[in-house]
């Protein structure tokens, strides 16, 4: 047996006593598949025969979580991102007890799928949401207590993950994959988004989705939006993914408050010109009290989440489309 190969075998052994086989595969694609369905709830929840979470697997380092409709109207999306050091669950969900909504066995079974696929015997879960709506937190209580896990859900905790620079911004590492963190209150106080430079998705949790955007403070959303367009504008995005879809496939209709069925929902996914779009409208609202209608989310600025019954208006004329006004 040659040098070469004794060394070669030896690092190999040392590697595998270490769990540390595979190191950050740079050369994976971060293209990932959203070529399928959501489950959309059902009239009677009761009867919902699906699951309680639904799991994609974007890529090979990514997986959406979705919480069935039928469980809880909100239906937040969940993101797991996986580094050769550590992964994130970006959001918790909007129920807290297992037996209803089982996040951490569903998060624990596809962590332990994907280290054995990837031959790591340990991994850091960091556990963040991206806000302190219910709908984002619910279920942090399930991770507390949970081996190598660290949770970021306030001030304190968010400092000390994110760096010295927060919270004016900060930066997240998984082990060969880093997310920018980007502080973007205005609808909520506390919420961030963040940036993968790797996939070049940009998750904005409650901030920008496909649905009501209800602005709490206009001038801290708009500052918001511009740093996400600057984004944008410089690394280029591949996608937006938020927290939510409020939206039916039907340009400028949304669904009913509180619905828990909604078979024709319009895609998660989000582009970098609805992007720009949000920021016009919001500054030609100029923090006036207002509703404007976008075909794929709508703003209200002055005004309450419910203040936009179901259907209204059920047909949106060209006219409003266009000038995205009501």
């Amino acid at each position: 047996m040659n040098i070469l190969k004794t060394l070669t075998l030896a690092a190999f052994s040392m590697m595998l006593s270490q769990g540390v086989w595979a190191q950050w595969d740079t050369d994976a694609s971060p293209n990932g598949n959203m070529r399928f369905s959501w489950i959309h709830g059902s009239l009677s929840a009761k009867s919902n025969k699906d699951v309680r979470i639904q799991v994609h697997r974007y890529n090979e380092h990514t997986y959406i979580l979705r919480q069935n409709p039928a469980v809880h109207w909100e239906a937040p999306f969940m993101y797991l991102l996986f580094g050769d050091e550590s992964a994130v669950l970006l959001d918790a969900g909007a129920t807290s007890e297992p037996e209803y909504f089982p996040l951490r066995q569903m998060v624990d079974s596809v962590i332990d799928r994907w280290k054995t696929a990837n031959r790591v015997s340990e991994l850091t879960l960091f556990v963040i949401p991206l806000g302190q709506d219910s709908s984002q937190t619910s279920a942090l209580e399930q991770f507390r207590n949970r081996k190598n896990t660290r949770i970021a859900d306030d001030a304190d905790t968010r400092a000390a993950l994110f760096g010295s620079s927060w919270p004016d911004s900060g930066t997240l590492s998984l082990g060969g994959r880093h997310l920018e963190v980007i502080p973007t209150p205005g609808i909520d106080p506390e919420a961030i988004s963040l940036f993968d430079t790797w996939s070049k998705i940009l998750l904005t949790g409650n901030t920008f989705y496909p649905g009501r955007l209800v602005i709490r403070d206009h001038p801290s959303y708009l500052e918001s939006l511009e740093k996400l367009q600057r984004i944008a504008s410089q690394s280029g995005i591949a996608s937006i993914w938020g927290g939510r879809i409020e939206m039916s496939a039907e340009p400028g209709l949304d669904y009913m408050l509180r619905s828990n069925y909604r078979p024709n929902e319009r895609s998660l996914q989000l582009e970098s010109t609805d992007l720009k779009d949000a920021l016009d409208i919001v500054r030609l609202i100029n923090d006036k009290q207002d509703i404007q209608i976008h075909d794929d989310f709508i703003v209200m600025n002055g005004v309450g989440r419910g203040a936009r019954a179901y259907g209204w208006p059920v047909y949106i004329p060209e006219m409003f489309r266009k000038n995205r006004t009501r």
